[in-house]
């Protein structure tokens, strides 16, 4: 019996990401705890992820004073998400040395913040919350205006990554990999 009940447990619908209606709306509600996290994060010259997975994880706290990280933890808090994801401009500068690419901006940093995930051991959706001032010139973007990026991806259900701006230079971005 027991068996019975957590199989059925585990078969039901998977969650429904945001709309993107619902996500400008609460971009919006929360826009100057965003924009300060922007600023924030502008100052962080390296890294790739705030804050740590756990105690031992200190490369990611690289050049981030401790008023910031008191910052960017109440920012975080103030709009219920966990973790923000960037390529600090010095960081950027020293992937290009390596490389020998010159063909990438390293005047501003990028970043999301995720909103909504599902899946992912396999495949799986997310929805975050993208600044990136150079999304606007990318040739490979995929920036639409028109329509819900849920019912985007639904109707060809493949590998999809797409962005709806909300503002400026603020972008809502749907991933979903099979």
């Amino acid at each position: 019996m027991w068996t019975a009940v957590l199989l059925a447990a585990g078969c039901g619908a998977p969650p429904v990401p945001p709309s993107d209606e619902e996500m400008a709306q609460y971009f919006l509600a929360h826009e100057v705890a965003f924009e300060t996290l922007r600023e924030v994060i502008a100052r962080c010259p390296y890294g790739m992820y705030y804050p740590p997975y756990d105690t031992r994880d200190t490369a990611c706290l690289k050049g981030i004073s401790t008023e910031d990280r008191h910052t960017l933890d109440s920012l975080l808090a103030a709009i219920s998400c966990e973790r923000v994801f960037y390529y600090g401009k010095e960081a950027k500068k020293e992937a290009i040395k390596k490389s020998g690419w010159d063909g990438q901006d390293t005047t501003y940093t990028s970043f999301s913040i995720p909103y909504f995930s599902h899946g992912y051991s396999i495949g799986g959706t997310s929805k975050d919350f993208v600044y990136d001032p150079g999304l606007k010139s990318h040739p490979d973007g995929h920036v639409t205006e028109h329509g819900d990026l849920n019912e985007i991806y639904r109707r060809a259900y493949n590998d999809t990554t797409l962005y709806k701006r909300i503002t400026g230079d603020w972008y809502i971005r749907l991933e979903h990999n099979n």
